[in-house]
């Protein structure tokens, strides 16, 4: 009969995913289900991924990051109030050729206030590429995080696949087994029939053997049936279903491609173009690259134009009206200057240029390993799909040929040529032939899902 080993694949699936899955809603009659096909299926798991959002969430922070990066670029204005308690003071006044202070002494009516703002506002002139190489890096860490996104979305659309195919797998399983159970019935059905003749060719044996066949469906029918709720179910929740919401799936059998296999070498040249973590992989390089840049450019000082103000007032003090002398509790002031910052700290940023370099040979060193694995990857998928097709269409003449032997034996022990046991042999070998031609086409689609994906070819 059926390996069952494919439809238990799919319980494992579920329960590495983890997480509680809601009630059964196939005993739920009055709940009408949704037909829908797999490219509905994907596109609403898609939708409604909760993992694609978290990817998109990185996305925006990269932006964030590249909004700052460019902000840089714009004057920067400090502001900076303070208000508290200040003594009163007088002008100072020159008496007999010595400066005397005409301030009263100290106490608590000669405590006043004061307050005092500060303003600078920085723009940069020139920074060696400070801002410009941090500007670029933060751009191509954007692009690196949408690739992320069509990664994620990409590993999103695969296990939806497997576990599509694997619902389609074990409803076509229940079909077969329930043809099986059919075929053994009538045998059953002539076995009986013969012995109440008291046929010569029969013995009461041969309905024993009948029985212990169906057993074997019966139980394999059970096992297909357990394997397509294991899978509806993880599908529902992958669509984010909740229990007032079925579907049921549109196809009734496994599909299969009527065109042949490309050669290898197409498959390995897309998977280098299109596969989006190779993307990601590439712009996260040129991000560091950059940072490599912007950690050296912070060896060189800064140049920058500066517009500063200050107003400060005390009610309690005298205004002093000299260039010469300046009261900061009681003044106005305001002007234009040019300047350069240029931090000098001994080893500190020539150990952060150091890190940034390590940290991009490590990059490029990543980014070799997996150009160097794209083809042994794609081609153990490959050569996974071929070694699928090669049994789909020998599986498949074996069953139809099983299904003749399997016609052709009924027929002889009808007329009373034919033994029951090779009536029984010819049921079980079609049974076999079918499970197995059910299981290279769940093979097979399963496999071209994962080409389409260590492809980067987009199916959704």
């Amino acid at each position: 009969m059926i390996n069952a080993k494919y439809l238990l694949l799919m319980t494992a699936i579920v329960m590495g995913m983890g997480g509680m899955w809601p009630r059964d809603a196939l005993c739920e009659e009055q709940i009408r289900p949704k037909v829908m096909n797999l490219e509905q299926i994907v596109a609403l798991a898609v939708a409604r991924s909760p993992e694609i959002e978290e990817a998109r969430s990185d996305v925006e922070a990269a932006r964030s990051d590249l909004r700052q990066a460019e902000a840089a670029y714009y004057p920067q204005i400090e502001t900076i109030a303070v208000a508290g308690p200040m003594r009163d003071a007088k002008e100072p006044l020159v008496v007999n050729g010595r400066i005397t202070d005409p301030s009263p002494g100290l106490s608590f009516s000669s405590i006043g206030i004061f307050g005092k703002i500060d303003i600078t506002a920085t723009q940069p002139l020139y920074t060696f590429g400070k801002i410009a190489n941090r500007k670029e890096a933060a751009a191509r860490g954007v692009k690196a995080r949408e690739h992320a996104v069509a990664d994620k979305r990409g590993q999103i659309v695969l296990r939806v696949k497997q576990l599509y195919y694997g619902l389609v797998l074990a409803t076509s399983g229940l079909g077969a087994a329930d043809e099986s159970i059919d075929f053994f019935a009538a045998a059953a059905q002539r076995v009986r029939k013969l012995l109440d003749l008291e046929s010569p060719t029969v013995r009461e044996s041969d309905l024993y053997q009948v029985e212990a066949y169906r057993s074997e469906a019966t139980r394999f029918r059970s096992e297909a049936e357990k394997g397509m709720r294991t899978a509806y179910l993880a599908l529902k929740a992958m669509l984010g279903m909740g229990p007032g919401e079925e579907f049921a799936a549109a196809d009734k059998g496994l599909p299969l491609s009527p065109e042949g296999l490309p050669d290898l070498a197409d498959f390995i040249r897309d998977a280098r173009a299109n596969r989006p973590e190779f993307k990601q992989l590439a712009e996260a390089l040129a991000a560091r690259e950059f940072l490599v840049k912007g950690a050296e450019s912070d060896l060189y000082p800064s140049f920058f134009a500066a517009a500063v103000g200050s107003l400060a007032g005390a009610p309690g003090r005298d205004r002093l009206n000299s260039p010469y002398l300046s009261d900061e509790f009681n003044h106005a002031y305001g002007g234009v200057v040019a300047g350069a910052k240029w931090n000098l700290d001994f080893g500190i940023g020539r150990a952060k240029v150091d890190k940034a370099r390590a940290e991009y040979r490590r990059l490029i060193n990543t980014k070799a390993a997996a150009e160097m694995n794209i083809p042994i990857q794609v081609t153990k998928v490959y050569q996974d799909c071929r070694e699928a097709l090669v049994s789909v269409n020998s599986y498949r003449d074996a069953a139809a040929a099983s299904r003749k032997w399997t016609v052709a034996a009924m027929a002889d022990f009808d007329m009373g040529i034919g033994s029951a046991d090779n009536m029984l042999r010819a049921i079980d070998m079609y049974g076999r032939n079918q499970g197995k031609f059910i299981e290279a086409l769940y093979r097979y689609n399963l496999s071209r899902a994962e080409l389409d994906y260590v492809t980067g070819k987009k199916t959704w």
